[in-house]
């Protein structure tokens, strides 16, 4: 499933343009000599906080024993994120309600512009731990994704995955962003209802097999090798 959580990253990344993009086209040194640096320290910023989501979320599926019950949740988070991929106005509107929720992170985005000022490089990389932790309703849509794995490291990876995927069309913006014209996100919309659709078919169906997945208990008087002990 990571290639899933890169896929959503990568057609939902669109969206990073046009909420982070503003705030990443200040970062110290992004139009100087450094600006791959920056860059990097910005993407690297984003995916630790990424990866703490991850952390975070991971913690539903790590307390969950039962195979039956993890596919469960597999195929009730690939069901949600279908009717999100067939209603995209619900994502919008989570969006808004989360900013309406979180006022005072939504006031520190305001402000990251007075941080900014700062000329250091290094600086970039806190600029994108901070940007991570912004509302937003494609890092929810992940989590959904990050929830639905099976142990606790493989939703941190899916989350990390998630932020590897968002990462070549905002770096290509932060390097070209006339490339970047209301076109080429329109397109990008599309695909992104396609891609987010694909997803949740993935799951519902990961889910479903799992479901009907038997394991088959040992039989009486057989033996495993668990492990082997050398002696010298």
């Amino acid at each position: 499933m990571l290639f899933a959580a890169f896929l959503i990253g990568l057609l939902g990344s669109w969206h990073c343009v046009g909420m982070c993009g503003p705030i990443a086209l200040m970062i110290p040194g992004i139009r100087g000599k450094n600006k791959f640096v920056s860059i990097s320290l910005y993407h690297s910023g984003k995916l630790l906080t990424y990866m703490l989501i991850g952390s975070l979320f991971g913690i539903v599926p790590a307390f969950v024993n039962s195979f039956l019950i993890q596919s469960i949740i597999t195929v009730t988070i690939g069901i949600i994120m279908l009717v999100i991929a067939g209603l995209p106005f619900l994502l919008n509107r989570l969006e808004k309600f989360s900013f309406a929720k979180f006022k005072k992170l939504v006031q520190l985005k305001n402000k990251l512009a007075q941080l900014l000022k700062s000329d250091s490089v290094e600086y970039s990389f806190y600029i994108g731990i901070l940007n991570g932790f912004i509302p937003c309703g494609l890092v929810y849509f992940a989590a959904l994704g990050a929830i639905s794995q099976p142990h606790y490291f493989d939703s941190i990876l899916f989350m990390l995955f998630f932020g590897l995927g968002t990462i070549p069309l905002m770096a290509l913006f932060l390097i070209l962003p006339s490339l970047l014209n209301s076109k080429v996100q329109l397109s990008f919309v599309k695909f992104r209802q396609i891609g987010f659709a694909v997803v949740a078919l993935l799951m519902i169906w990961k889910g479903i097999n799992n479901m009907t997945t038997i394991l088959s208990p040992p039989l009486e008087g057989e033996a495993f090798q668990i492990c082997t002990t050398l002696h010298r």
